[in-house]
């Protein structure tokens, strides 16, 4: 199972996929290159090797934003390829080192034959993290051997700095157990990475390369008729031609209250709002304080998500799962009703 912060770092550079930076890339490019990598991780073959770095080096390296993400997803990625026992993929020590293969091919393309060194730069931060991952093997002198040769390669050829290159060497040593200065830290400006960027509308709603069932619902809009029972005409369902370019305040509202509305439902781990005037009503109804009159004003009507009810004889309720958690009174009401019921 996938950490949160490698799902959150994949997120994140999908998202600075999608964006247009410099060009927008759809859903399926996006698949493309996670199937792309996956190949090459597995099974590290040069043809795997080399329809990875070239996907790489077309959608990403022109983009800072998009080169910073990835090295980032890497260094998440590189953790957790754990040991897996099955005997159908290959041992985690061998497809870390396999990414650190992939990386290596972008970095001579970029450094050596188009003598673009700012890649190095940007993946500096990341790379020691990984070596540190793959060399994490006891009683594996090949394998380190292999990892202290890509090393030597990079410090003959000038990819870094002689304090990264000491950075690698350390990590190499030691292993990701004990490395501090180098670890990967997802700062919380890399989380928000996606937020703070400027929204742009780009030049369809939708992917003209997919069945009419894949594309946004945004789509089937034009093609339903209020109050009518006419079904929709599948052939007819096309991609939304948009005026490319920032998208309008209302948009942009409109998407912000959407993500706001799925912290709400998905927040776990906190409350989903950090607002003080916020709050919720004895049935679980959000509301919203008034500074002024402290007279609280329902904002949300939605008490739940999903509410199962079992009655039996036994006047067994099952409540499955709530927003909040918790609503004394409205379980004292279910609790009265049935027992009336059974009675």
């Amino acid at each position: 199972m996938a950490s949160p912060e490698l799902a959150i770092t994949k997120a994140t550079l999908s998202a600075t996929l999608f964006r247009a930076d410099p060009t927008s890339l759809n859903r399926a490019a996006v698949d493309t290159f996670f199937t792309l990598l996956d190949d090459a991780i597995i099974q590290c073959s040069r043809q795997n090797v080399q329809k990875c770095k070239a996907w790489i080096v077309e959608n990403v390296v022109p983009s800072a934003a998009r080169c910073t993400a990835l090295g980032k997803f890497w260094a998440v990625l590189s953790k957790n390829l754990a040991v897996e026992n099955d005997g159908k993929r290959r041992s985690a020590k061998r497809r870390r080192l396999h990414l650190l293969y992939v990386a290596n091919d972008v970095l001579y393309h970029e450094i050596v034959r188009q003598a673009n060194r700012k890649l190095g730069e940007t993946w500096a931060g990341v790379l020691p993290a990984m070596v540190g991952n793959a060399a994490a093997f006891d009683n594996c002198p090949k394998h380190k051997t292999k990892l202290k040769g890509l090393i030597d390669l990079w410090e003959e050829k000038g990819y870094f700095t002689p304090e990264v290159v000491t950075q690698l060497r350390t990590a190499l040593a030691n292993g990701s157990a004990e490395i501090t200065a180098v670890n990967l830290e997802l700062s919380e400006s890399s989380l928000k990475l996606a937020k703070d960027a400027p929204y742009i509308l780009p030049s369809f709603h939708g992917d003209a390369s997919i069945p009419w069932y894949d594309l946004p619902a945004g789509t089937w809009l034009p093609h339903i008729t209020p109050n009518s029972s006419r079904p929709m005409v599948p052939d007819q369902i096309r991609p939304i031609q948009l005026a490319a370019g920032p998208a309008e305040k209302r948009v942009v509202d409109a998407v912000k209250m959407l993500l706001k509305d799925a912290d709400y439902i998905y927040a776990k781990e906190s409350e989903p709002s950090d607002d003080l005037q916020t709050g919720f009503s004895e049935l679980g109804e959000r509301i919203i304080l008034d500074e002024i009159t402290g007279k609280a004003e329902v904002i949300r009507k939605d008490i739940w998500r999903t509410l199962t009810v079992r009655i039996e004889t036994t006047t067994e309720i099952k409540i499955k799962q709530f927003l909040p958690r918790s609503i004394p009174k409205l379980i004292s009401t279910f609790v009265q009703a049935t027992s009336a019921f059974s009675a």
